[in-house]
């Protein structure tokens, strides 16, 4: 009996640790710079990997009971693997130093309130997603996966949101998005990156107060399984940043994603836009999916440059939708100065490449 029960451990530990082993190659394989779509996913559940890696390993150390050059190996590795994620996620707690400056009251006419919600195109949840609205009461709205039946609902905004531009495509209408405003937009346009197909909108805005901002609302395309790399994806987050390095007004970045702070592609647009993230310091604040507790990512973003401090920042209740809506209370103080996040050598010459991959994909 106990040989069997020997045996029985034996290939549990083994059966355990090929597991760990599986998790520890996914947790590291992002490092390697690629557009491949499944190694670039593994960037996202950081989270989930780290909770794994103890898992198995406790269960493994049980299992075994002893050590050996195979036990140590797993507890280095897993280790190692830990650590990584540790690095990756720890800006994104709030025993980081906060990125943006919190005030708790502004100078009349410098406060705007942002709300950027994907709404999903089949979601029929309208009514919910409107008291929303109405409760958060934003300055500026942006709507995205809208399509002609979302025109109709959100038709209903109109006294309120006296500034609106749309743009809903015939076809891949989840890239539908809807901009509407109660302040003035100054130039609103949709720009058509990389296809003809995913809108970004580019608008200045002008404060109550008079001063002019600039505002760029984008959804780039997600990393899909073989079909679609993370190449449109990146390009696009990386031509909203250079837009922004170039812009003589304060910027904001604000949308969808696809993407999570903690990636490469995320961090080098911040560098080289010269953005501050308000997760940081505060928390992860997933927004994606909420039908779901284990896929559950910060996908969703409202990012913008240091002549802005931030007065509230939150995600909202789910509301039909796979997305949470994220809202971001702002002031422009643009005569405070703040340090942006410095620029890496390579930053510039990786996001012409970048956007270079993508116009030649797209020919």
């Amino acid at each position: 009996m106990g040989r069997d029960n020997g045996k029985v451990r034996s290939v549990m530990a083994k059966v355990i640790l090929a597991l760990l082993s599986v998790v520890v190659v996914a947790s590291l394989l992002p490092l390697v710079e690629t557009n491949v779509w499944w190694i670039r996913f593994l960037d996202f559940p950081r989270l989930q990997f780290m909770v794994a890696l103890v898992v198995l390993l406790l269960l493994f150390l049980a299992v075994r009971g002893r050590s050996g050059w195979i036990g140590w190996t797993a507890i280095i590795g897993t280790a190692g693997a830990l650590g990584y994620h540790i690095h990756k996620l720890y800006p994104y707690t709030d025993l980081a130093e906060q990125a943006v400056l919190t005030e708790a009251s502004c100078t009349e006419g410098q406060s705007l309130r942002i709300m950027s919600a994907n709404v999903k195109r089949r979601n029929e949840s309208a009514d919910i997603f409107l008291d929303q609205v109405a409760r958060v009461d934003p300055d500026v709205l942006l709507v995205l996966e809208t399509d002609a039946w979302w025109d109709e609902r959100l038709s209903v905004l109109a006294d309120a949101f006296p500034n609106r531009i749309q743009s809903i495509p015939e076809d891949h209408a989840f890239y539908g998005m809807h901009l509407l405003s109660k302040l003035e937009l100054i130039s609103p346009e949709f720009r058509f990156l990389f296809d003809a197909y995913t809108p970004t909108a580019f608008t200045q805005l002008r404060l109550p107060g008079g001063d002019v901002i600039d505002f760029t609302g984008l959804h780039p395309r997600p990393p899909l399984p073989w079909s679609q790399p993370t190449t449109l994806r990146d390009a696009h987050i990386l031509s909203a940043a250079l837009d922004a390095r170039a812009s003589s007004n304060a910027t904001i970045l604000a949308g969808d994603f696809n993407a999570v702070p903690w990636e490469r592609v995320t961090r080098r647009a911040i560098r080289i836009g010269g953005l501050l993230d308000p997760r940081v310091g505060r928390g992860i604040y997933p927004t994606y999916d909420t039908k779901s507790f284990v896929i559950s990512w910060p996908l969703d973003h409202i990012l913008f440059q240091p002549q802005f401090t931030v007065q509230n920042f939150e995600t909202l209740p789910e509301f039909g939708s796979d997305h949470r809506a994220v809202v971001a209370t702002l002031c422009h103080q643009p005569t405070v100065a703040r340090d942006a996040p410095d620029l890496d050598p390579a930053d510039l010459a990786e996001a012409e490449a970048s956007i270079e991959a993508a116009a030649r994909l797209n020919q």
